[in-house]
């Protein structure tokens, strides 16, 4: 059975409708009103950081903030504690955009949302609207500015650990450590600079408690005591070193379980990192390589010659610990080979990246040999990316053992035969090599007086004495990938030639003209009887040479970025000429 459907009562819908309708024109009404009258103003209640610009024009407004620009501190203070860290306007480069401020304002209650608009135009004129005001730093000046504040605040805990005080075993204090938010510290930074409220700010840091304390480790104190009872010998070939009581100590850290609550004795990380690289630096075996064939300065073809050797850690790290722990009290290095590929992409052997070139002219025989012998040892050799190259490790001992021959020498003041006079020769042609090639110089040592050898083909202080063991020529190779020694020598023409190869990085080298001062003549020649010597015969052992200060500078760029200078400075002692005069009947 159909029921007859309901009559629709819309006389009803339209009476309950009434009060929305009602509304609706109210709000019609009001975004009328306030668009004519507010049609080229900021609408009532709208702040700038602060600052009433409701009903403003924007050249008036914009006017307005322009002049309070004026009233605004230069400088922001960040305190911790006793420390106080001004932030300058200027320093970083803070500045406001008013205009930018300005048409935010103007946005408000101007969104094209008719609801969302309508709202704002009712309730900011009552409860207000605050916008931050527009502002723009540098960000590599406040970088630099934020890396002084992080260096100042944060601080690693400490932990509590044994140590020898009069040869007696202590117990350092643990003290927390400290770390800047600097989530927190932007976040303060930019309401600061938005709300334009310079007042002074406290600096948000997180403290860090330690993990060991002095209670954890004061049951190991007997253990300890006899682990360090005893000096701990570790041995490689030939060489050996001993770790007294202090260094095995220094050797040994704690670390706690957080969830058995318990501490443990370690071997420390930093401390045993340290003692792999010391060690690393005295047996690893870097691999040598070759040039093959180039093409022009590229590269086309390079191999490894020799195959390296190094430390191996893990191995040292395990046989460390069972000579400190479980009380075996020596150890005995291991090394292991290297990857030998001759990959030129793999070491980064890609082009010549510098040379340097010295000669020769009037050396004796066995000056030649040693000369040669030594690029010989030298050639080849790879240094690897970050590290610190050392000639006198590199062409190893120099003697007569090692094949050296005797040769004139610089050696207590006066020119003597001795083992390997010519090396310094040598040395000098790397150090102009290394030089041209833009690396970072570690050391480098003139001679006494200036020689005439290596003024030859360059100014004045250009050279570089060796002297085993304490005078050495090194360079680090700051480079991203390996750089190759390769020595060229040439007999017809009395010279040598290093060059280095490597990965070219766009830096580029700017070597100054020596400026020569303090030039002073050498002292009158010197008369020695020799009874060895047939008497009339006189023979020149030593030659004159004038003294004098040499100093040139040189600097390396990358594009237009300078990357380093460096001067480079040479005193040279004033030099007599020695005679042997013969008294032999």
């Amino acid at each position: 059975m159909n029921l007859p459907k309901k009559p629709i009562d819309l006389n009803s819908k339209i009476q309950k409708a009434k009060p929305y309708i009602f509304v609706l024109y109210g709000l019609l009404i009001i975004a009328v009103v306030f668009n004519l009258v507010y049609a080229k103003k900021i609408i009532p209640g709208v702040k700038i950081a602060g600052i009433d610009v409701g009903g403003m024009t924007f050249e008036s407004a914009k006017k307005v903030l322009e002049e309070n620009e004026k009233n605004i501190s230069e400088e922001l203070k960040l305190k911790f504690e006793d420390k106080e860290f001004p932030l300058k306007r200027n320093d970083i480069g803070l500045t406001y955009d008013w205009e930018d401020s300005v048409v935010r304002c103007f946005d408000v209650g101007r969104s094209g949302n008719f609801f969302i608009d309508t709202k704002d135009k009712i309730v900011t004129p009552f409860k207000g609207l605050s916008i931050p005001a527009s502002y723009d730093y540098d960000d590599d000046s406040f970088g630099i500015k934020l890396s002084v504040i992080r260096r100042e605040i944060n601080l690693e805990p400490q932990n509590s650990k044994f140590y020898l005080e009069d040869g007696k075993l202590s117990i350092s204090p643990s003290s927390n450590g400290r770390k800047l938010l600097e989530e927190d510290f932007h976040k303060d930074i930019n309401l600061s600079f938005g709300s334009l409220d310079f007042s002074d700010k406290t600096i948000p840091v997180q403290i860090i408690e330690p993990e060991i304390m002095e209670k954890d480790i004061e049951l190991f104190r007997e253990i300890i005591e006899e682990i360090i009872s005893e000096d701990l010998v570790i041995n490689f070939e030939e060489k050996k070193w001993t770790l007294d009581s202090e260094k095995i100590l220094n050797l040994i850290g704690f670390e706690k379980n957080e969830k058995e609550k318990r501490v443990k004795m370690i071997l420390d990380k930093l401390a045993f990192r340290d003692l792999a690289n010391e060690l690393a630096a005295e047996v690893n075996e870097s691999p040598k390589g070759e040039v093959v064939s180039t093409d022009g300065n590229k590269v086309l073809e390079f191999k490894i010659t020799k195959e390296g050797k190094e430390l191996d850690e893990e191995k040292f790290k395990e046989d460390l610990k069972s000579a400190i722990f479980d009380d075996r009290k020596n150890v005995s290095l291991v090394l292991k080979n290297v990857d030998d590929s001759s990959d030129k992409e793999k070491y980064g052997i890609l082009s010549l990246i510098g040379e340097g070139t010295s000669h020769f002219a009037g050396s004796t025989a066995e000056r030649i040999h040693n000369i040669i012998l030594a690029a010989g040892n030298i050639s080849g050799s790879l240094v690897p990316p970050g590290a610190v190259y050392s000639m006198n490790k590199s062409v190893g001992p120099i003697d007569y053992q090692h094949g050296f021959k005797s040769a004139f020498i610089i050696k207590g003041g006066r020119t003597v035969l001795g083992e390997g006079g010519g090396v310094c020769q040598t040395s000098t042609t790397l150090f102009r090599a290394i030089l041209n090639s833009g690396l970072p110089v570690v050391s480098r040592y003139p001679h006494a007086y200036r020689v005439g050898y290596y003024e030859q083909d360059m100014p004045v202080g250009f050279d570089a004495a060796i002297f085993q063991p304490s005078w050495d020529f090194k360079f680090k190779n700051d480079t991203n990938a390996y750089v190759l020694i390769q020595a060229h020598s040439n007999l017809s023409e009395n010279s040598l030639t290093f060059k280095i190869y490597g990965t070219p990085d766009g830096r580029s080298v700017e070597i100054s003209e020596p400026v020569v001062t303090d030039q002073s003549p050498p002292p009158p020649p010197l008369y020695e009887d020799d009874p060895s010597l047939p008497k009339g015969v006189v023979r020149q052992v030593d030659y004159a040479a004038w003294g004098a200060t040499a100093t040139f500078t040189r600097t390396v760029r990358k594009e237009d970025t300078i990357l380093f200078t460096d001067t480079f400075t040479s005193r040279y002692q004033p030099w007599r000429a020695v005679y042997k005069v013969g008294t032999k009947e």
